[in-house]
């Protein structure tokens, strides 16, 4: 059973969502999370699964950890009973709590601390003593919100980034424009605060989006009108390069699992949130 929580609208700008996942005994399965650049910060409450490693070998993850999937799908085996509770950062999100640049963080399991100080201590100490998700939720948005009282390194470039980004649509070179700088530094300044290069983050936009419409049961010739690709055939390609599998395939081989579970409320991609506000 997947539930999600709004955050404060304090921390709106920067967390997407809290979110909690139970999966009940006997059931087992192996589950793709696919790529999206949105940082998550991972509790786990009960058993901890199993995720595939590049060498093919089947390693347990941490108790706790933030993840950001950006150029790799993460294989989850499920063995046991889980309870997950988690906070789904905004793609910009960790780097207005962290010290880090999000470019060293990307495509692995990075400690709480190491990626977000003393704060992601914190957090790991509070949920792991709440016994509801009501609570957890509240105890997250009161450590978040207070660390939001601390001046951050990057605030006002980061502002300046998200208002030329317009959510994402605009290409690097117009972003760049917008904030007068050149294509170059706008990349670097992109990089920091996100972790991949604005054509990465533009290429995940438009898979995301072209997946929840697909998912809906739109021609793929109107997905790949809508969502910006020049026509089907470069659609397939690109969702193929991302996920491994065609459009088709890959809508047969989500089904009703985790991604669909996580996807299917908001919809989509993480700056579908943003746009609404």
């Amino acid at each position: 059973m997947y539930q999600s929580f709004e955050p404060t609208q304090a921390l709106s700008p920067f967390v997407e969502c809290y979110w909690s996942w139970y999966v009940e005994p006997g059931h087992q399965t192996i589950d793709d999370i696919l790529p999206d650049a949105a940082p998550e910060f991972i509790l786990h409450l009960a058993a901890i699964p199993f995720v595939k490693h590049d060498s093919g070998e089947w390693i347990q993850q941490h108790r706790a950890f933030l993840y950001c999937a950006a150029h790799h799908t993460l294989s989850l085996a499920i063995r046991e009973p889980m309870m997950v509770f988690a906070i789904r950062f905004r793609p910009w999100g960790v780097s207005r709590f962290s010290q880090q640049s999000m470019a060293t963080m990307l495509d692995r399991p990075v400690l709480p601390f190491e990626a977000l100080g003393e704060l992601g201590d914190e957090l790991v100490a509070v949920l792991r003593m709440s016994d509801t998700d009501t609570r957890r939720v509240e105890l997250a948005n009161s450590l978040l919100e207070g660390a939001l009282q601390i001046p951050a390194r990057n605030d006002k470039r980061l502002k300046k980034l998200l208002d030329a980004a317009n959510g994402g649509r605009c290409r690097s070179a117009e972003m760049a424009r917008t904030l007068t700088m050149s294509d170059r530094s706008f990349s670097r300044l992109w990089s920091e605060i996100v972790g991949i290069q604005p054509r990465r983050f533009i290429q995940l936009m438009r898979f995301h989006n072209a997946l929840s419409m697909i998912e809906a049961g739109e021609e793929l010739a109107a997905v790949a009108a809508e969502c910006g690709y020049s026509d089907q055939a470069h659609m397939g390609r690109r969702i193929k390069a991302i996920s491994g599998l065609p459009p088709t395939s890959l809508r047969r081989r989500l089904g009703n699992n985790v991604y669909r579970n996580l996807y299917a409320s908001r919809p989509g991609a993480p700056w579908h949130s943003r746009e609404k506000q």
